[in-house]
């Protein structure tokens, strides 16, 4: 059977890709990245990991909607943060865990910007999303 041991190596495309920012993020890279982190936490067998990888599936629907829905976007961001941080405090993962922590709040802080954004563009009548 083959180990399906997440690396630090692992998280480093998406550590770059949101250090850029996730509204530079091209959306088939998004989409991606997000689908590609879903089946190796899902292949890793680690039940502390399914939740999230449960988050990435329910991210995968807005990122390909018709429209964008930047508020939705956004608290998913947010909310993959949090459970990426419970794990990288947890013990579990603490060969990665300076970079899960890195990467939580990446998506802690993208998740944050995005759904402040969405908010200012609704109040300020603009379609919240669009592509």
């Amino acid at each position: 059977m083959t180990e399906n041991r997440i690396t630090g190596e692992d998280m480093d495309s998406t550590t770059a890709a949101l250090n850029q920012g996730v509204r530079r993020l091209a959306i088939e890279r998004a989409v991606s990245e997000v689908e590609g982190w879903r089946e190796k936490l899902e292949a890793s067998g680690d039940p502390g990991l399914q939740p999230i990888a449960g988050n990435l599936g329910e991210l995968k629907q807005p990122l390909t909607a018709e429209r964008l829905d930047a508020g939705a976007i956004g608290r998913l961001l947010t909310e993959l943060g949090d459970r990426t941080q419970a794990v990288a405090v947890s013990g579990t993962a603490s060969p990665v865990a300076d970079r899960l922590q890195l990467l939580s709040q990446l998506l802690t802080d993208e998740g944050r910007s995005v759904t402040e954004q969405a908010e200012r563009s609704t109040t300020e009548g603009e379609a919240p999303g669009g592509r």
